[in-house]
């Protein structure tokens, strides 16, 4: 015999667990959807931009996003370095005669390396830290290096940096002045720390009279000789940091040390 209440009971108990079934079921299939169509736009995207690429380059030359007459970039590679073309050359009387304290090599080098730089500027911190050591060591008195102001108008901080290392030239000669400038760019640059307050310190470090340094920085005693490099660069047609001179070769940016080594060998070998 059949007690319908139990009957009843199972019935109510069985519709529960198919509710809960059911709710687990939509749950997952709603899982399995979103995935479905994340996975679909992807693909969809990906596809619509392979496609627009492969079109831009057939039509226009270029991938997208590559402005008109450029190439993409490749990868960097090993190559060999490529050296400034021949016509890329100035006359080096074109360029005027630094302070003393702004030149370091030999007396009677062959060689000349003009640089124009920033002291803000991260390429010409590389250089500075990187390469220029390498050119003195191997090199040593067969070389003369010429420092050249060009502080870039977008680094707060470049101008006053500028007449930073000019006042301790000024005041201490080319020890101090060479001693500021390794300052600014081993210490300054990567701390970032080339503040007035930082720079009258760096002058403190290095030995130079805190008083007079400060009367030269804050009364912008420098800011004249900064200006004349900034107008020299102009006529020579300098547009970035660091730009290189090397016997009147144009040589632009933080290029590596064998791209230095073979302008001034070729130089050495034809006697300037």
């Amino acid at each position: 015999m059949y007690d319908y209440r139990e009957v009843k009971k199972m019935s109510m108990k069985s519709g529960q667990l198919e509710s809960k079934f059911l709710g687990l079921a939509i749950l997952v299939s709603s899982f399995v959807v979103a995935g479905s169509i994340i996975w679909a736009t992807r693909s969809i995207q990906n596809y619509f931009d392979n496609l627009g690429s492969n079109i831009a380059r057939n039509v226009f030359g270029r991938a997208p996003g590559t402005p008109p007459g450029q190439q993409p970039q490749p990868q960097p590679t090993a190559q060999q370095p490529q050296l400034p073309p021949e016509a890329d050359k100035i006359d080096m009387s074109q360029i005027s005669e630094p302070p003393p304290y702004r030149v370091k090599g030999g007396k009677n080098a062959k060689v000349f390396i003009v640089e124009y730089s920033d002291f803000q500027c991260p390429f010409c911190g590389r250089f500075t830290r990187d390469t220029l050591p390498q050119i003195i060591q191997q090199y040593g008195d067969k070389v003369k290096v010429v420092f050249k102001h060009l502080p870039l108008p977008f680094h707060n901080y470049a101008q006053k940096a500028a007449e930073a290392a000019e006042c301790a030239g000024k005041i201490g000669g080319p020890k101090a002045f060479w001693a500021m400038h390794d300052k600014m760019f081993f210490e300054g640059q990567i701390q970032g720390r080339l503040d007035v307050a930082s720079l009258k310190q760096f002058a403190k470090e290095i030995g130079l009279d805190e008083k007079r340094f400060s009367q030269c920085l804050d009364g912008g005693e420098t800011a004249n000789i900064i200006a004349q490099d900034l107008s020299e660069s102009q006529r020579l047609g300098v547009r970035g940091t660091p730009t290189f001179f090397i016997n009147g070769k144009v040589i632009r940016g933080a290029l590596p040390f064998d791209v230095f080594k073979q302008v001034i060998d070729q130089e050495l070998q034809s006697g300037g």
